[in-house]
């Protein structure tokens, strides 16, 4: 499960180092002020698209933004986010699993699946975390934005 207050914390971190305030910030990411003051505050996470925007904004690791690593590591050349759906493709190939096997072992619905293949939903924060765990890969290798 995400917590919040990381994320929070690590926004904010973010957000000082380069000088910015949450009015400039949602006007650069075309997102509402409420929602972005709903993930400052700690209130919710961020959702998929907004997540995505955030770390490619700041270009940092999205790991660090889930609060998962100390650090930002702004210094690496990171890859756009490529669709999720084909990204689950992907990792279940090299790790030589199966849509079955993510379905039963990461307790995670069939029409879920189906919807990121298909491109018609997007993850949660939460299921994000969850899939980079049971891979055992860090969130950025599940986006593909490292090798």
């Amino acid at each position: 499960m995400v917590n919040l207050s990381k994320v929070s914390e690590s926004l904010k971190e973010l957000m000082a180092e380069r000088g910015i305030n949450q009015k400039e910030l949602s006007e650069q990411l075309h997102t509402g002020r409420t929602k972005l003051s709903d993930i400052l505050n700690g209130k919710n996470a961020p959702n998929y698209d907004t997540f995505i925007k955030l770390i490619e904004h700041f270009n940092c690791s999205a790991d660090f933004l889930l609060g998962l690593s100390d650090y930002p590591r702004e210094d690496v050349a990171y890859k756009p986010v490529r669709p999720f759906g084909q990204r689950v493709r992907e990792i279940i190939a090299q790790s030589q699993s199966s849509l079955y096997a993510l379905h039963k072992q990461a307790h995670i619905s069939w029409s879920v699946i189906y919807g990121w293949l298909n491109g018609k939903s997007q993850p949660s924060c939460d299921t994000i975390v969850k899939l980079a765990a049971y891979f055992g890969c860090s969130v950025d290798y599940l986006l593909g934005r490292v090798d």
